[in-house]
């Protein structure tokens, strides 16, 4: 039954079918039951609740919890808070009708977003970890391969598989220290905010947030309920680790094609419904469209939240459903991208005969020159006028002439020249901190294989804690069950 205390009759059928937010609310329904225990132990250990009625109720909420299990979430309500709140009734009498005291839909709902976004964090950063380790290990198989790099997706410098996947590696870990910051700022509980004032009764809120494994409270009663900057937060942060694979995403659809680069693992490709020859990258091409809509949805929950005075407001319905898909679509996301490369293959020799293409060693070329004296500038002038003739096989020839016209007597033998265009020399005198050189890769690697363990500790952690909080708010629910 919908509550209408103040109103008359039933909602219109199609003003509920817009309001209604109970299609959605699959993805929170087992938070609320979490969330509904907590508050009924809470307001039990503050003295508003006998312990008869709190088991009953408690009881009652375990019976919704299987029901759902087996028959999926009530089609009845405005929302799921309320369909739970209603079969409780149903069940338990007159006990049902107290959980609600000293709360609010308001702070509930709050709750309820804030224990999936939680959880929603910590898996993501669990598949980031996935991820990172799948690169490093790829960078570590192919330490010395060589491979043209690209500016504007011309032939720009030689560099190494390695120190490019290390790249996307660094990305990510960002993403993961963003991910966990993020979780610090969603883990903290709303509950006892009521509508937004407060309420007259006096609960005991760092123990209910204690119960839910919430790290504290939002202390500001209306900050705690009209505030969704914790959500478009989680929205960034999905966002973000979107846009890193769309990237990736990018290079593998590029790579696999006309560069010929990658081999693509049959199951994470398709074949063309009328070209038998055609093996196509859609996983890839699907996780670049998938950045674009969280892109979209986190546009979107900004739009929404835009302008809205305090407090609470209705508007912020619709930005639920954006947290549950985006949330849902980079995990999947990251998991499968995770997967897919460690299966991928590298054609390191394709790679290696490019790596030279487009006049690579130019900027080489240019360092050498200055290392001998000539002004950066004037040399960046010679390199550029001898690359007209990249390809030639008077090219030596063409550089001395170049060299001479410029001013410049003491020209390089044709051996030192040469060895100028060689990739292999040009990725090794790069050994500046975070260079090409084998040195540094192999440094950058192990350093970030340390931080890749440290890293995995840290989410182990936060995980077993909140484990921990929920087995605990369980035991006390079954301890007072099972006292009835």
């Amino acid at each position: 039954m919908v509550v209408r205390s103040r109103l008359e009759g039933e909602m219109d059928r199609l003003a509920l079918q817009l309001t209604s937010s109970i299609e959605h609310d699959v993805n929170i329904w087992y938070y609320d039951i979490l969330v509904d225990i907590a508050h009924v132990l809470g307001l039990l250990k503050q003295n508003y609740l006998l312990e008869e009625e709190a088991a009953k109720i408690i009881a009652g909420l375990m019976e919704i919890a299987y029901e759902i299990e087996k028959k999926g979430i009530p089609e009845k309500g405005e929302d799921i808070h309320e369909a739970i709140e209603a079969r409780l009734t149903e069940l338990v009498g007159e006990a049902g009708m107290k959980m609600h005291t000293a709360r609010s839909r308001n702070d509930e709902v709050a709750a309820c977003l804030r224990l999936f976004a939680r959880n929603a964090l910590l898996t993501l950063a669990e598949t980031i970890l996935d991820l990172r380790k799948a690169l490093l290990s790829k960078a570590e198989e192919n330490m010395d391969a060589i491979m043209p790099g690209f500016t504007h997706l011309q032939y720009a410098q030689p560099t190494k598989l390695s120190h490019h996947l290390i790249a996307f590696n660094d990305m990510l870990e960002r993403s993961f220290s963003r991910c966990l910051q993020a979780f610090e700022r969603v883990n903290l509980c709303p509950l006892g905010s009521a509508a937004f004032a407060s309420t007259s009764f006096r609960l005991d809120r760092e123990y209910v947030a204690k119960l839910l494994g919430f790290d504290g409270i939002v202390e500001n009663s209306e900050d705690a309920v009209a505030s969704r900057d914790f959500l478009i937060e989680a929205l960034f942060v999905a966002c973000d680790v979107m846009l890193t694979l769309s990237r990736l995403a990018e290079e593998i659809i590029l790579w696999s094609s006309e560069f010929g680069f990658v081999d693509l693992p049959d199951e994470y490709a398709s074949s063309s419904s009328i070209m038998p020859q055609k093996k196509n990258p859609d996983v890839a091409e699907i996780v670049r469209a998938k950045a674009g809509k969280l892109t979209g949805n986190l546009t979107a929950a900004m739009a929404i939240y835009k302008a809205t005075p305090l407090a609470y407001n209705r508007d912020f319905q619709e930005m639920n459903p954006l947290l549950y898909e985006s949330m849902k679509d980079v995990c999947l996301s990251v998991k499968v991208m995770a997967d897919m490369l460690e299966k991928l293959t590298f054609n390191v020799e394709a790679m290696r005969e490019k790596a030279g293409e487009g006049f690579a060693s130019a900027t080489h070329i240019a360092e050498m020159l200055a290392k001998k004296g000539i002004p950066f500038r004037k040399a960046h002038k010679i390199v550029g006028r001898l690359s007209r003739f990249y390809g030639s096989d008077q090219l030596y020839e063409k550089f001395v002439e170049i060299m001479k016209e410029m001013g410049e007597e003491a020209v390089p033998d044709k051996e030192e020249f040469e060895s100028w265009l060689k990739v292999e020399n040009v990725v090794e005198s790069r050994e500046s901190r975070g260079g090409t050189s084998a040195e540094e890769v192999r440094r950058m690697l192990e350093e970030r294989k340390k931080r890749l363990e440290e890293d995995s500790r840290e989410v182990e952690e936060r995980r077993k804690k909140v484990k921990e909080a929920i087995s605990l708010l369980r035991e006390k629910a079954h301890e007072l069950v099972d006292r009835l």
